[in-house]
């Protein structure tokens, strides 16, 4: 008789760039907004320091900007409309700037500036960027835009809750929702450029696209985290074998997915808000060992954000692998 170990390796990724809460509140009843985010079942709520576009300039179908949050070394960017095929070359858009400031700018340079949009010559909207959008857009879409400077300091965010809503729509489960009023309420704005602690709270959302199971047989002790008991699968014949190799024993989009990466992340960043923070983790619940999976860790794909709690640095920017750890 031989015995193994199955593993699970959780895929998931970003279906939308960061949002404010402020933006939130107006993108949740966008009906293509909410087809985008519809299979998304666990969310971070994050703050950083406000960012804005300044000097912006157009001309020839370009638009050259910075992106500044008045710490780090402003990103000096420049977005060609017919490279991006936002445009044909030698025609015409209209371009809409909103501001953080109550006096818009008659002539450019337009100075503090939130969002612009860009219509078609007949006032169709074609695109709508903000400087999380614009840069989202740009490392996980391929926007093709120029970007001069040290750009992972604006990509880093705090982390203060962290929450799932697998049974119910993201934006009902987010509205009205206690925690990020409380934050909203608690939290001060870390840039003074901020007029409101809505334009730097901000949500993430992750939709859970899958999994990869690793199947062992003997030798698998160095798989097993330190202190994790092994839940063990035995096989007496070879039919036993072959169900143990080719049928993955949970489902895509099951529900203790959901729940294995919202534990998994709590228990790694430790957030300020969130009251339970799974110390016996990965003893959960309703997790992936309650259907058999000995250990699980969690890949985020199209994840252009640096993450971080004062109990954790900020994790590693791009495609990020999260695994458990022993406590410290």
């Amino acid at each position: 008789m031989l015995d193994g170990i199955k593993l699970i390796d959780i895929q998931a990724e970003t279906r939308y760039p960061i949002v404010s809460a402020y933006e939130f509140e107006f993108l949740k009843g966008e009906e293509e907004v909410k087809e985008r985010l519809k299979g998304c079942t666990v969310y971070c709520i994050v703050q950083r320091p406000l960012m804005w576009f300044q000097n912006i300039t157009m001309g020839q179908g370009v638009i050259n900007f910075e992106i500044l949050d008045g710490i780090n070394k402003p990103l000096v960017c420049r977005f060609d409309l017919a490279e991006a095929e936002i445009m044909e070359a030698g025609g015409l858009v209209q371009v809409e700037i909103q501001y953080y400031k109550d006096e818009p700018d008659e002539y450019p340079p337009y100075m503090d500036v939130a969002a612009f949009k860009i219509l078609s010559d007949d006032g169709k909207f074609i695109l709508w960027e903000t400087p999380q959008k614009f840069l989202y857009e740009v490392i996980v879409n391929g926007l093709p835009a120029d970007i001069e400077g040290d750009i992972e300091p604006y990509l880093e965010y705090h982390v203060h809750y962290i929450g799932k809503a697998w049974s119910q729509e993201i934006w009902e489960r987010l509205t009205g929702h206690e925690k990020l009023q409380k934050i909203l309420t608690l939290e001060d704005a870390i840039s003074l450029q901020s007029r409101k602690t809505s334009f730097e709270i901000a949500i993430l959302l992750l939709d859970i696209v899958g999994f990869d199971e690793a199947n062992l047989i003997g030798g698998y002790e160095f798989a097993i985290p330190k202190g994790v008991k092994p839940i063990l699968f035995e096989m007496k014949n070879e039919e036993e074998m072959d169900k143990f190799f080719n049928q993955p024993i949970i489902k895509p989009r099951a529900p203790e997915l959901t729940s294995e990466v919202e534990a998994l992340l709590i228990h790694l960043f430790r957030p300020q808000y969130n009251d339970v923070l799974f110390q016996k983790y990965p003893n959960i619940t309703k997790g992936t060992r309650s259907v058999g999976y000995t250990s699980a860790s969690l890949t985020i794909n199209r994840m252009p954000v640096l993450l971080k709690t004062e109990y954790r640095p900020a994790a590693a920017m791009g495609d990020m692998k999260l695994e458990m750890e022993e406590d410290s």
